[in-house]
């Protein structure tokens, strides 16, 4: 019975679900300037993949919250659970940033500042999730490279993220225009 109550906190819950939601709405704010009417059916595919990829990122620090300090589940955060928050960060941060530039006025200082923080934030986040990455599966015996990837699926999807470090700057890139 024990062994069950320990992993009852693992799975996806509802709060998961609102988590990745409110990354959806982060993913729009950044999307919302590269979106017209003239795309092409490939553009479309890019914004559509653009905006999974960014959603399921910035949902990283959401559901960080949530499982810390709303689920309180036993043995969290692992590596990629801190990983997945860490590259949400810049997402969030310049999707504050960019709607707070929304209103009336000159854009061009702002747009500069966006496009700096989210340059910067990327970079920092995708250096320190190649050095982690580098560290939990490079630099180590196979055998404890695969205890990396243990269970709950937070760590697997922050871990996953953290591979694919390079499609974070690629995003960037598209998002910058």
């Amino acid at each position: 019975m024990k062994e069950r109550a320990e992993t009852a906190g693992g799975g996806f819950s509802v709060l998961d679900g609102v988590a990745l939601v409110t990354g959806a709405a982060v993913a729009s704010v950044h999307l919302r300037g590269i979106i017209r009417e003239t795309l092409s059916g490939f553009g479309w595919a890019l914004v559509w993949a653009t905006f999974a990829w960014i959603t399921l990122t910035a949902a990283g620090p959401f559901v960080f919250l949530v499982r810390r300090f709303a689920r309180r589940i036993p043995d969290y955060p692992q590596v990629g659970d801190r990983l997945w928050g860490a590259l949400g960060l810049p997402w969030l941060a310049t999707a504050i940033l960019n709607s707070a530039a929304a209103g009336p006025g000159p854009q061009g200082a702002m747009n500069d500042l966006n496009a700096l923080s989210l340059s910067v934030g990327l970079t920092a986040s995708c250096l320190i999730a190649l050095i982690v990455v580098w560290r939990q599966w490079v630099m180590v015996p196979s055998e404890r490279a695969s205890e990396a990837a243990s269970p709950p699926w937070t760590n697997r999807v922050g871990l996953a993220l953290s591979v694919a470090w390079p499609i974070q700057c690629g995003l960037g890139l598209v998002v910058l225009g």
